[in-house]
């Protein structure tokens, strides 16, 4: 297939050349994909403010000989405002990063794009950041297959989870954000999620 549209969603960009962007684009059935917006850095590009990060895009994709280039991008939503709120836009950078780095490129990846666009309507609609993200972490490694069964883990790194903390970790994993956003974490409790969701990403790596 040498040319194709899809919807993506930019996890990130950097300058090629003196005209050019690289750009990492996240789409549903063919998971992480690098592509060349060419003349993207000039003023008066046709790439001008849609190829920045967070933004979901319909996109035609030409895939050359060496390279995957982008041919046309149209904006369908951005999320720039989360850069005026220090915790919206630190949360999204690393689930963008996240993302990044835990996926493959050219694989259905149409679990995992529901996940990242749920999570971000759910940082947009509501100011719980860091319990959002934390959630999206436990849904993420799940989808990934890296999820271990905590409550048959007794012997391992896990055995420290008590029983709150397990059944804390599978709401977090079955319930919408909806649901999510309702618990009431103090700092200590939100301290200790965080510790769990960082020994799980030490399982994932």
């Amino acid at each position: 297939m040498r040319s194709y549209k899809t919807v993506g969603i930019v996890l990130h960009k950097r300058s090629l050349g003196e005209k050019d962007y690289a750009v990492t684009l996240f789409t549903p059935c063919h998971g992480k994909i690098q592509v060349m917006a060419k003349g993207a850095r000039n003023i008066k590009s046709k790439f001008t403010g849609h190829v920045d990060l967070l933004n979901i895009c319909e996109v035609q994709i030409y895939n050359g000989p060496k390279n995957s280039i982008l041919s046309d991008c149209n904006l369908s939503t951005n999320y720039a405002h989360f850069g005026k709120d220090l915790n919206k836009f630190y949360v999204s950078e690393k689930i963008a990063k996240m993302i990044r780095n835990f996926t493959r490129e050219d694989e259905n990846s149409e679990d995992i794009y529901d996940l990242l666009m749920e999570t971000f309507a759910a940082l947009n609609i509501y100011n719980k950041e860091t319990l959002i993200f934390e959630a999206f972490k436990v849904k993420f490694f799940s989808l990934l297959g890296n999820m271990p069964d905590v409550y048959s883990l007794s012997d391992t790194e896990f055995s420290h989870f008590d029983i709150r903390q397990k059944k804390l970790l599978k709401f977090l994993l079955s319930e919408p954000y909806s649901e999510i956003i309702r618990i009431y974490l103090d700092k200590k409790d939100t301290n200790l999620l965080q510790k769990m969701t960082n020994d799980l990403l030490a399982y994932a790596m």
